[in-house]
């Protein structure tokens, strides 16, 4: 048993728990992460795409761009929050974000390919609107404005919206192409340099020890796991597998087939594919030395996921002939869904008992916006940001490879 009581219990050491431990730990809490695992980012966050969303993407998605705000927003909360790391290396400008030496991002912007769809002038309208809206994240005054504050009312059959159909129509290309704002990252860098500041600040880490069951007292809550009990005056739960077994949240599971590709031409960019129809969108993320990360749509049968992988091997050999898969892996996606929803991209918190709450991330990198907006609610400030924060050297022994990482491993112990 462990007889000392934590100022916080941090349960699951994904982005979430790690950006939530860490940023409870700037203000002298105690703190301690449990993960199940024997590594911390061992599961959603090994296998994501690498893939920094500025709400880009979403703009085709008729929700009044929320989605794109909320994505703003975290942006808005990375700049804010985490300039104090010196390996966050955006920097804003009057026109858009910069990537100013290596870090965290990259400096190697997602090309959008919008599929042509001529007869199909409802697809084409939404086409434009978000080509304008592309054109409005990328321009943003940064220094001016916040960019979560700053869309969503541009309307249909706005003249700029008409203006750029017409070009659209006239472009005789498969594809209508555009650059993004939307940047690669290096996962492994940007999570260890905040697990780090946290260790640097007190946070105590436990892993290979997955919560049996949680016991809300009187100011205090105990946790109990495989090998230990330990006690916290508050508990915060990251963990999706866990909020679904003590409450009562529709935590719903979608599966994305990925693989590893070498053989990537230097001139080749990072893409995604659009379509109106879904299941045709792909994307390619460049990792260097020749490989590539391919992916494509979320499923919702697991039972589709070999033969959709080889779709999208196919389809991408399609458009690079030189490219070798070398392996594949799944990545399964947990999300906090309504009946109406096959997906969300928010992130939830909420308020169980006195003393414990749970968290629900959409997307990595709305972590940016998470961590902040959780001690906003418990402490009603925001959290310090009037230091500098040294990068980490070395890799952190607590955090797991990505996915892609391991394919390539493995390839290699092969070949």
């Amino acid at each position: 048993m462990n007889h000392k009581k934590y100022n916080w219990i941090v349960i699951g050491g994904g982005i979430s728990g790690i950006s939530i431990a860490e940023i409870l730990c700037r203000e002298q809490n105690e703190v301690l992460l449990i993960e199940k695992n024997q590594a911390l980012a061992s599961e959603t966050s090994k296998v994501f795409h690498e893939w920094l969303h500025t709400g880009a993407l979403y703009t085709l998605i008729p929700d009044r761009m929320l989605t794109t705000r909320y994505l703003l927003g975290a942006i808005d909360d990375l700049i804010e929050h985490y300039n104090c790391f010196d390996g966050m290396n955006l920097e804003k400008t009057e026109s858009g974000l910069k990537v100013i030496n290596n870090g965290w991002f990259n400096d190697d912007p997602m090309l959008f390919k919008y599929r042509s769809r001529k007869v199909n002038p409802i697809w084409e309208l939404v086409v434009a609107k978000s080509v304008l809206e592309l054109d409005r994240i990328s321009k943003h005054d940064w220094l001016r404005r916040r960019g979560g504050e700053d869309f969503g009312n541009l309307r249909f059959f706005d003249k700029k919206i008409i203006s750029q159909l017409l070009k659209i129509y006239s472009d005789k290309s498969q594809f209508y192409e555009k650059d993004s704002s939307d940047l690669t990252m290096n996962s492994r860098s940007l999570i260890t340099d905040i697990l780090e500041h946290g260790i640097h600040k007190g946070l105590q880490i436990a892993v290979n020890e997955p919560v049996l069951s949680l016991d809300q007292g009187k100011g205090g809550v105990t946790v109990r796991s495989k090998n230990n009990v330990y006690h916290s005056q508050n508990v915060v739960i990251c963990s999706p597998d866990l909020i679904s077994k003590f409450e009562d949240l529709n935590i719903k599971e979608s599966y994305a087939p990925m693989a590893v590709v070498e053989g990537v031409e230097d001139d080749v960019r990072n893409f995604v594919e659009l379509d109106y129809y879904y299941k045709n969108c792909i994307n390619l993320i460049k990792k260097g030395n020749g490989l590539g990360q391919v992916g494509g749509i979320s499923l919702s049968d697991k039972s589709k996921v070999v033969d959709y992988t080889d779709y999208l091997i196919r389809e991408h050999k399609k458009r690079n002939p030189k490219i070798k898969a070398i392996g594949s892996y799944l990545g399964i996606k947990k999300e906090l869904t309504l009946k109406s929803q096959n997906r969300n991209y928010e992130y939830h918190i909420n308020r169980s008992s006195e003393n414990i709450w749970s968290i629900v991330l959409g997307k990595f990198t709305l972590a940016f916006s998470l961590a902040p907006e959780f001690y906003r609610r418990i402490y009603k400030k925001n959290p310090k940001v009037q230091y500098r924060i040294q990068r980490s050297v070395d890799k952190s022994e607590y955090i797991d490879t990505t996915s892609w990482v391991d394919v390539v491993n493995k390839s290699i112990k092969k070949g």
